[in-house]
């Protein structure tokens, strides 16, 4: 055999061998878990582009350099030293087991992960490997399933106790209609009693609104044209505003995609907004609802007023079941109407400024294309966070 071929089969071997190393790079490139090497002096040797994508540092800016930006700035020290006292005694804690840490995004976001470690040895080199994945969404879907079951822990107890309430204050609110017609009550006493039958009005609509915040409703879902549900609540509700003297306009930009919506409960939130609007206005005020494109390529409902606005103080309060700055408020409008948006898979924003007025924003999401003429599946339900936020009308 010639040194010629011996060389050839060398090269082949060669060959081989990076056409093989080249097919692991891709797989380590191309992985969905975020990859980081880093030698025996923390510096880092190797970041995949799903690490590119968890942390938000181009690659070009941490190989090369410490690992520290990549890790919690108050676990920074306390790695180096694991990482020192791991190369002077080769006694593992952590290598070899899966631990839930929490990481940092280059925004200073923080979110949860699942973290392993691996340990190679090259030419009496150390490389210590960690191998991450976001578990963002396992924990939310987690949330939702805790809050799914304690909502239906609590639909159960309202509807009950709603039921125990309802026939008593239906039997009150009756008697006291009927006291209102005797024409021997006195003046005060019919006043007296008109109290009782607004009061069992108001406590007969909280018993309403708190059933549907504390359940899961069924949708009828659907393909529309938000503008075709301003259209249907200016309809609704125009005799009335123009009945007690405000001007409502509605703006309609035109080319706008449909989107999927319930229209019955989609309609019960824009009433909702626009009587908010109403009742932090005085007669004589404009009403203004606008549909527009949304800067995502959805489309938002913006219901805009000119009335006294809404307190700083009251910002955070924002959404609260129960939260209301009106005298007679159940304060559980807005808490269900962002319930609603949000299971349409929408938000609802409010804006506002003490004496010129407030801006309640719907967004939805643009409807998906369809396959064979069928909907899509709709929103999962998102029951409301104990931290879900309503504001002066709700």
């Amino acid at each position: 055999m010639s040194d010629k071929t011996i060389d050839q089969g060398k090269v082949n071997e060669v060959h081989e061998l990076v056409s093989e190393l080249e097919k692991y790079r891709q797989l380590v490139e191309t992985a969905n878990d975020a990859v980081v090497t880093i030698d025996q002096n923390h510096e880092v040797v190797f970041m995949n582009g799903a690490a590119e994508k968890m942390f938000g540092y181009n690659r070009n800016e941490i190989m090369g350099g410490d690992l520290s930006p990549l890790i919690p700035r108050e676990y920074r020290k306390d790695h180096k030293k694991f990482v020192d006292r791991y190369v002077r005694t080769r006694q593992a804690r952590f290598i070899g087991h899966v631990a839930q840490v929490e990481a940092e995004h280059r925004d200073g976001l923080r979110f949860p992960i699942s973290i392993s470690f691996s340990v190679a040895e090259t030419d009496s080199e150390l490389l210590l490997t960690a191998i991450m994945r976001d578990l963002t969404a396992e924990h939310e879907l987690a949330m939702q399933v805790k809050r799914a079951e304690r909502l239906a822990a609590v639909g159960q107890m309202v509807a009950t106790v709603s039921h125990e309430i309802r026939t008593p204050l239906t039997l009150i609110g009756g008697f006291a209609s009927q006291l209102q017609k005797e024409r021997s009550l006195s003046e005060r006493g019919k006043r007296k009693v008109g109290i009782i039958v607004e009061e069992v009005a108001r406590l007969e609509k909280m018993l309403s609104e708190l059933n549907d915040l504390s359940r899961t409703q069924p949708y009828e879902w659907e393909e529309l044209e938000a503008a075709e549900m301003a259209d249907h609540v200016k309809e609704l509700m125009g005799a009335k505003l123009k009945r007690d003297r405000f001007f409502f306009r509605l703006h309609k930009e035109k080319g706008l995609p449909r989107v999927v919506a319930d229209r019955n409960r989609l309609s019960q939130v824009l009433i909702n907004l626009v009587n908010n609007a109403v009742q932090a206005s005085v007669p004589g005020d404009e009403i203004i609802m606008e549909v527009a494109a949304s800067q995502d390529g959805g489309v938002e409902i913006r219901v805009r007023d000119f009335g006294i606005g809404i307190p700083a103080k009251h910002m955070d309060e924002l959404f609260k079941p129960f939260f209301t700055t009106k005298k007679r408020g159940t304060g559980l409008g807005l808490a269900l109407a962002k319930r609603i948006v949000e299971e349409h898979g929408g938000r609802i924003e409010l804006h506002s400024s003490t004496g010129k007025g407030t801006v309640a924003t719907v967004s939805l999401p643009k409807a998906p294309e369809f396959k064979e003429g069928a909907l899509p599946a709709p929103p999962a339900p998102h029951p409301p966070a104990d931290t879900g936020q309503a504001a002066p009308g709700a």
